[in-house]
This record gives structure tokens, sequence and C-alpha cells, in this order.
């Protein structure tokens, strides 16, 4: 069955590596899945969310929609336990109450949730983190001319990047998705949102919580241009680290540093000849007259 990539999926996704990594790779035509444990970033899959409301506002539309939720005439979309329970009193309790009175007997529930929407989120998040940490994650680029990414991640220039285009139906590279980047936390619920949770007509699976926490970084890794492809908790759950093969079709090309000695490149290139014949070698340089970075065949 053929993958549906993203829309703005690019037409190249490239892996920045060590000497040392790039042999790896190439060797074994695997690309390692590591847990967000070992990524450095503290904060990768672990990100606080917040409820942005007008307190006041809220509780009332909530009230509002509870009463309409038990009495109203028109359907009511059950979206948690509480609008099941709504759905229950419809049927069961027809005599309908004074509004004013029965807003007022539910009000102060209403307001200790909305209270303590903080420590809600707290635990929340708490619990998508633990869930989470055991999840096996690929991180790739969409651009090979990243300064910080060759100094960092490259060996400071002296390894390579390989860039991958998927050519097959079914690439690894396919699935790929991209990182947003925040100056803030992510916000969880409106207010409209949250009225709606409060009033059972929302649930907490309908804001695609997981989505957040496994695409979100806070805005100091935005040159990066992450995009990654998350394998869940993996093949096998208890390694920290898997290795997953790659068609060798979809190796475009592998982009040497500038700086990348001599034995390397003799070493990288046979390995290329002799496994992928479709791929490129090319060299990462800085560009004549310009304090920036690109990537010429060789």
């Amino acid at each position: 069955m053929a993958v549906e990539p993203h829309p703005d999926l690019p037409p190249s996704l490239y892996k920045y590596c060590s000497q040392d990594a790039a042999r790896a790779v190439l060797s074994n035509k695997t690309m390692q899945f590591s847990r967000p444990g070992l990524f450095n970033d503290g904060f990768d899959l672990r990100i606080a969310l917040a409820i942005d409301v007008d307190e006041n506002a809220v509780i009332e539309r909530a009230l509002d929609q509870i009463y309409e939720g038990a009495y109203g005439p028109e359907p009511f979309p059950a979206g948690n336990k509480l609008g099941a329970l709504l759905l229950l009193m419809r049927v069961f309790f027809r005599g309908k109450p004074e509004p004013d009175a029965f807003k007022e007997a539910i009000r102060p529930g209403i307001k200790e949730l909305v209270a303590n929407r903080k420590i809600m989120l707290r635990q929340l998040c708490a619990e998508l983190a633990a869930e989470t940490a055991k999840f096996k994650v690929l991180c790739l680029s969409s651009s090979g001319t990243i300064a910080p990414m060759w100094g960092n991640y490259a060996e400071n220039i002296h390894g390579a990047a390989l860039q991958f285009a998927p050519r097959e139906e079914d690439s690894l590279f396919l699935v790929a998705r991209p990182v947003t980047y925040v100056d803030h936390e992510p916000v969880l619920f409106d207010d409209q949102g949250f009225t709606d949770w409060l009033s059972g007509r929302r649930g907490l699976n309908d804001s695609d919580l997981l989505s957040q926490f496994l695409y979100s970084k806070t805005a100091e890794w935005a040159p990066e241009r992450e995009w990654r492809i998350v394998a869940g908790n993996g093949w096998k759950p208890d390694d920290e680290r898997e290795y997953v093969e790659f068609s060798a079709r979809d190796l475009e090309a592998v982009v040497f540093g500038f700086r990348s000695n001599a034995a390397f490149r003799e070493e990288i290139t046979k390995l290329v000849a002799e496994r992928y014949p479709e791929c490129r070698l090319c060299e990462m340089r800085p560009a004549d007259g310009q304090m920036a970075y690109e990537i010429v065949d060789l």
C-alpha cells in the first residue's frame, strides 16, 4: 500500500553524520532510530502545554452548554465521560429544572475544574511524556547546507551529509513529518475548546495531543529545519536504539564536508560504487563570494 506523504515533504532529506556514522549507515544500509532520552534536547517529547482562557467567560458558557446538553432540544455531540452522562440524563430525567437553579448547583464544580486546569495539564503532560519516552525517532533535515548542523553533527565539517530522495512507493522517508518550532507552550484549548471539554462536547483526543508532543520543539532549534520519522515503540520495544533498513535507491547523494580527508573519501566512494549505483558524490563547500555553503557534484 502506497504511503501518503506530507504535502510539504521536500524533494530531499538530509542526515548529517560523523565519519564513523556515515561508514555505519552506508555499510549496513540502515538508519538509527533512537529514544528521545538519547537526544541533545532535554525537552524533546517532553513539552509543556497551555490552556489560554478567560476564566469567567468559560465558566458561564460551559454552564449554558451543560444545561443545553442535558435538557436542550438540539442533538448533543458527546465527546467525553460528562457528555455520555448528559446523554443519559436526557433519557432518564425528563423533568426540566429551572435553568438558573441548575447552573448554580453545578457552578462550584465547574469553577474548581477551571481553577485546577494547570494541575490537570501537568498531569496530562507527565503521562504523555512517559508514553513517548520509549518511542523511536529518526531525525533528518530539509537542508544540507546548514552551518551549525555541519559543525555539531558532521564532525566539524570532516564528516558527511547523506541526501535521501524517496523513490520507492513504500519508502521509509515518505512518512517524515515536519517539526513545528514554537516561542511558547502550544495551546491545548482556547476559550471555546475548553468550554466544549468542560461541557462534555469534546475529548482530549480531539486535539491531536500526541502530534503536538512528537513534532514540537522550542524556537531555538528552528535553524535545524527538522523533519522526523516516528516509529512508535519500534520493533524491539526494550531497545533504546534500532536500526531500520532503507532502500539503496533512496540514497540520492553522499555530500562530503570540505574538510573531510582523502582516506575517508576513498572508503566512502568505494562503498557507494559497490552498493549504491544510483548515488551521486558531492561536496559541501563555501560558495564563492558569499557567507553561505553550497553543494556541488564531484
